[in-house]
């Protein structure tokens, strides 16, 4: 249900959804203050013209809005810029998670995947990842990627 109550930040919360995905949401904190979004806006990571403002600490980590699009720094600490690769955005497209859904190890295999679609091999699809890979729950609504074999790439022979 949507709240019609002020933030923090003077900006009315009725924008804001609560999805209920996470066990323990108020426990969540968000960490981002002006440092960071001095930072963030110096770095060229977003259009110039966006607005960029800490999360609100009265509302929930779990929300969503149709005005506000809320991002993980993790992403940005990997070089990343908004908007992400076309390649990237087609899999969250595809599997249907947010930003905020995927663990860490996502958005370096999808960097790396991105890559040797851009450099070796531009007929890399999405779909292709579902032969290495399965999407798997780490709990709280959140996602992994997990290997498909449990067999070492490089034969016990080969490694020295």
């Amino acid at each position: 249900m949507a709240t019609r109550t002020r933030s923090q930040t003077g900006e009315s919360t009725e924008t804001f959804v609560q999805q209920n995905l996470l066990n323990n949401p108020e426990k969540e904190i968000c960490a981002f203050d002006n440092t960071d979004i001095a930072a963030l806006r110096a770095s060229g990571a977003f259009f110039d013209k966006a607005i960029i403002r800490p999360f609100d600490r009265t509302l929930q980590s779990d929300v969503s809005s149709g005005k506000w699009i809320c991002f993980l720094a993790y992403p940005f600490s990997l070089r990343l810029r908004y908007p992400f690769p076309e390649f990237m955005m087609k899999f969250f497209r595809k599997t249907g998670l947010s930003f905020s859904q995927t663990m860490p190890m996502v958005w370096r295999v999808l960097i790396v995947l991105n890559q040797i679609k851009a450099f070796h091999v531009p007929d890399l699809c999405i779909k292709d990842i579902s032969i290495a890979y399965r999407l798997r729950s780490h709990g709280s609504s959140r996602f992994l990627l997990f290997s498909t074999s449990s067999n070492p790439l490089i034969p016990q022979s080969d490694q020295k």
